[in-house]
């Protein structure tokens, strides 16, 4: 577990170093701007990912996306109003955003509004009826208020709807290897990938990626097999048909 905590926090200190270089000539990039958020958030340094997505909401006010991690990390700083703003601002954008209603639920239930909680929880379900973690809030709720009946018919549908899936407040995720490929770090990236594979080789996604970026890197005989594997693992992936024969030619 050390080595694989050693290993992620090596990858973000590269993905920072890559971000603020780019920054230092290109300071309008609002992607890498949220991609240098994303990589703080993860190394807990909240006060400089909200610096990062507040400067990447300022340069694109139209991506709801940007606002949500910024409400993420306002969270984690402890200002509550700041982080029910941006997830505003996202249901602002798109209201069917069901993330952003769960988030607001979520500080709502932290703060014992429990009615305001469940409201904002019943919309994530309304959006979403296989949101789990919504729903094991909404049980959570009518647990605390003894109404058992209600919160056991909840906790049964999460059960039956995740099967063993883990249950956690929405938060910040980073796929270092499309990071790593928007950045133009191709070898990072296919380092990544190849790890990614090597734990999960079933997974069609992974090598279709990898083969994209053997791709870009003038290696179509490899992309290819990367490909092949792909559809041989989903017949119906049309990205990876497509790509397979556009390396073939």
């Amino acid at each position: 577990m050390a080595e694989e905590t050693a290993y992620r926090e090596s990858l973000l200190d590269e993905v920072i170093d890559a971000c603020i270089k780019q920054l230092k000539t290109r300071p309008n990039e609002h992607a890498k701007l949220f991609f240098l958020g994303n990589a703080f958030f993860l190394k807990n340094q909240f006060d400089k990912a909200s610096f990062c997505y507040v400067k990447a909401v300022n340069l694109n006010p139209k991506n709801p996306v940007y606002y949500l991690h910024l409400g993420h990390a306002y969270r984690e700083l402890g200002d509550r109003d700041q982080a029910v703003a941006s997830y505003e601002s996202v249901l602002t954008l798109n209201p069917r955003f069901a993330d952003a209603h769960f988030n607001v639920g979520l500080i709502f239930f932290e703060n014992k509004a429990l009615e305001k909680a469940i409201a904002s929880f019943s919309n994530a379900l309304a959006i979403n009826p296989r949101y789990a973690a919504a729903r094991y809030y909404v049980g959570r709720i009518y647990e605390e208020q003894g109404v058992f009946s209600k919160a056991m018919q909840e906790y049964r549908h999460v059960v039956e709807d995740t099967m063993g899936q883990k249950l956690e407040k929405g938060s910040v995720t980073i796929d270092f290897g499309a990071v790593f490929s928007d950045l133009g770090l191709l070898d990072q990236a296919e380092r990544e990938y190849r790890k990614l594979i090597r734990e999960h080789p079933e997974y069609a996604d992974l090598h279709f990626h990898l083969g994209i970026i053997l791709k870009k890197k003038g290696r179509p005989d490899e992309a290819m097999e990367e490909f092949r594997v792909a559809i041989q693992l989903n017949p119906h992936y049309m990205d990876a048909r497509r790509n397979y024969w556009e390396s073939a030619q």
